[in-house]
């Protein structure tokens, strides 16, 4: 545990030890036993694992910290088989309310997350839900 709320690792030692591996599962080897067959899909199924939490820790929901990644994330790999039921389209704009939320506090200088997909979100809004004449007059008074 350390200061930011929870078990994180940070993502340089996470990238090392997907690198790891992902050498493993790349040499190519002679698998004489049922224990090497399961052995191998073992660190096959560790690999995958390794580079999704990479991935969601890392990349998708980065914290204003992205030297670490939140092992809360290790939860929704468990089990491998129910990813698909995950509500992933919603989880990320929840996670990107949460980390705006915080920038109310007086004390909080910045936020993190990945902002980008927030401005898509809040233009492809603007666009849909107004007048398309007010989008036109909204981006140039952005732009001034």
């Amino acid at each position: 545990m350390g200061r930011q709320g929870g078990a994180h690792v940070s993502s340089g030692k996470l990238k090392r030890r997907y690198e790891e591996l992902l050498h493993r599962c790349n040499q190519p080897i002679e698998l004489d036993t049922e224990k090497e067959h399961a052995e191998q899909a073992q660190v096959r199924t560790t690999c995958i694992k390794a580079f999704l939490l990479l991935l969601l820790g890392w990349t998708i929901f980065v914290g204003k910290k992205s030297k670490s990644v939140n092992l809360l994330w290790l939860l929704a790999l468990q089990d491998m088989n129910e990813l698909h039921r995950w509500s992933w389209g919603a989880m990320r704009p929840a996670f990107l309310y949460e980390e705006l939320s915080l920038t109310s506090d007086p004390f909080v200088a910045s936020c993190g997350g990945y902002m980008t997909l927030l401005v898509v979100i809040i233009v492809f809004l603007i666009f849909y839900l107004l007048d398309r004449k007010c989008i036109i007059v909204y981006i140039i008074l952005v732009l001034i």
